[in-house]
Parts: structure tokens; sequence; C-alpha cells
């Protein structure tokens, strides 16, 4: 599996599902891009998304390095968002990423302590942090 943008959504997402202190919080309701505005009427909360910045790769892609931000969203509250974080934060921090059936490795820190405040567009509380990823296959 050739590392891809693709793939890099699919590894942190299906490691993330593994963790039961995030699961046990927010189910499988993890996203790898934002919620349309339209979206946040029907959407289930809490979640946690994931976008991917800007990076680079090396000129044979076997070696990627992206910078990650990483939301946990509440509509109950700005300390559930915080708690929230703070499992993605104890599940994934300096963590080896490795997932059966995907070949891509990756090592995620975080780069970034997590801001707090609130999306007027989906109508939620939020914690974002900024992570480093680096991967190769």
């Amino acid at each position: 599996m050739a590392l891809s943008t693709r793939t890099t959504k699919r590894l942190i997402r299906t490691f993330l599902l593994g963790q039961a202190s995030v699961t046990s919080l927010v189910d499988d309701r993890i996203f790898g891009s934002h919620l349309q505005d339209s979206d946040a009427e029907t959407t289930e909360f809490p979640l946690v998304v994931f976008a991917l910045l800007s990076g680079h790769a090396a000129w044979d892609t076997a070696v990627q390095a992206q910078s990650v931000e990483i939301y946990a969203f509440s509509k109950r509250s700005a300390d559930e968002a915080s708690k929230i974080y703070d499992a993605v934060f104890g599940a994934i921090q300096h963590e080896r990423l490795s997932v059966e059936g995907i070949s891509v490795k990756a090592l995620i820190s975080e780069v970034q302590r997590p801001v707090d405040g609130y999306n007027s567009n989906v109508r939620a509380w939020f914690s974002r942090g900024r992570w480093k990823y680096s991967s190769s296959e």
C-alpha cells in the first residue's frame, strides 16, 4: 500500500478506533475531515476530527512527514471536549501507529498543546492540538 493521504487517514482513524479510552467517549465518531455546516444538525456528538495539513514526502514517497490537527468536539461543554482530547492524547502521544492489514507505520507526537474554543457553525465546543505525523512503508 503506497503512502497516500487516504492511507494516512485510514491508519489514524483505524488506530483510534482500536483505543477503548477514546471510543468509550465518542463511539466510532472519528472523522478524517471537518463536518460541513449542513452535517451539524444530523451528526451525533461528541466526536473527533483530524485534519491533515502541510507536509512533505521523500522523492520515492517511502517516507512522509505531515502536520495534523486533532479536534475533539462536544455540544455539552468545553470540559467534555477537553476530556475527549486528553483521551486521544493518552492513546497516541509518541505512539507507533501500526494496524494489521495496513503496511504503513507511523509515529505521531503532539507539537502544540490544545487550544479551546467554540465553533458557531456546528454549535459545539472544541479542543484542538497540532501533531507531527511521520510515516514509512
